[in-house]
């Protein structure tokens, strides 16, 4: 919960134009659904991508999300549904469970159990929440996935600090989990005997329009492949600051131990009007021992339709500058999209 509305408030120019995430419908006092859907088109050029690939069907893409939210007296929760094509994106099925989750919130705590979102990363899980369609590379980097277990916050005016318990530190759809098959939808590895994951942030908001974020993650993997056991080490520091009330600037810089030494991304937003924002994304990567190492720029624009309907653009260059690669030379990419994002 901290991470979704702390990258929305945090991106104050983008949120006061862009269409958000979703709209809630309250049902009654207790009682609210919200959701979106993105549709896209995308024109990728490089060695590394297809070319001419007009209908792109990533999550980032192509998705949709409805949610169901709970509150009563202390009491909060949230269910939501996620939808996308497996066959593209290596999930187990086209829909799952996403969020499933009660937080409980006495005086400055706030207790949550279920199947929740980590804490690090900037950019939103959810595509309409960020300025670009695309992730940054940190976002690639650290490992803060959905997963199952429980978290204790402490939520004051100038700060708020947490730290979770789950039953996996990583993805179980990435492999590193260890004890799963590698399809899964967005999930740990159901498994609390080990391979347990730890997560902790501190977000700091003492300061009139500045927003300070660290958070770190840790994990002891037991591979059931024959690799070795080892630990898994995840960090992500992201800083906001709103430099007038149109211009938003934000640095990020993440690592994961044994897999990407360091990534970064720098991202400034401008709201040009009440309707129309655009925004500039410089972004890289420094992979494991210099292998895959990347360069990425890019442009995106955001323009809303109707209080329930807008568009985004972008257009996006990635330079893969890998002593690893499939040809045994480094590959550049160009992506061109147009998306629909309609919110409800």
């Amino acid at each position: 919960m901290i991470k979704h509305l702390s990258k929305i408030s945090g991106l104050a120019a983008f949120a006061a134009l862009a269409v958000s995430a979703s709209a809630e419908v309250k049902l009654n006092e207790n009682f609210s659904v919200d959701g979106y859907a993105i549709g896209s088109g995308v024109v990728t050029e490089g060695t590394a991508a297809k070319n001419a690939q007009l209908v792109n069907s990533g999550r980032l893409y192509d998705s949709f999300k409805v949610a169901a939210n709970g509150k009563f007296e202390s009491f909060t929760s949230k269910v939501s549904v996620y939808g996308l094509k497996s066959d593209v994106n290596g999930t187990a099925s086209d829909v799952g469970l996403l969020d499933a989750y009660v937080t409980y919130t006495t005086g400055e705590f706030a207790i949550t159990a279920g199947k929740f979102l980590g804490w690090m990363g900037y950019e939103s899980f959810d595509s309409p929440n960020n300025a670009f369609i695309t992730y940054s590379a940190p976002n690639n980097t650290y490992s803060s996935p959905y997963a199952t277990g429980a978290k204790v916050e402490y939520i004051v005016k100038d700060f708020s600090t947490g730290v979770s318990v789950r039953d996996s530190q990583f993805d179980a759809s990435t492999g590193n989990a260890g004890n799963v098959p590698s399809k899964s939808f967005f999930e740990g590895d159901g498994s609390f005997s080990n391979d347990i994951g730890y997560e902790a942030y501190f977000l700091y908001t003492g300061i009139d329009k500045l927003k300070v974020f660290l958070g770190a993650g840790y994990q002891e993997v037991n591979f059931v492949n024959g690799a070795p056991n080892r630990s898994f080490n995840t960090a992500d520091a992201w800083v906001s600051y709103d430099l007038t009330s149109k211009l938003t600037l934000v640095a990020e810089y993440a690592s994961l131990e044994d897999a990407v030494d360091y990534s970064w991304n720098v991202l400034a937003n401008y709201a040009f009007t009440a309707d129309f924002s655009g925004a500039v994304r410089v972004t890289g990567s420094e992979g494991f021992q210099g292998a895959n190492d990347t360069f990425g720029y890019g442009v995106a624009s955001t323009y809303v339709l109707h209080k329930n309907f807008s568009l985004k653009a972008e257009v996006t260059k990635t330079e893969n500058n890998s002593v690893v690669s499939a040809n045994g030379s480094d590959s550049d990419v160009f992506s061109y999209a147009l998306q629909g994002v309609l919110k409800f």
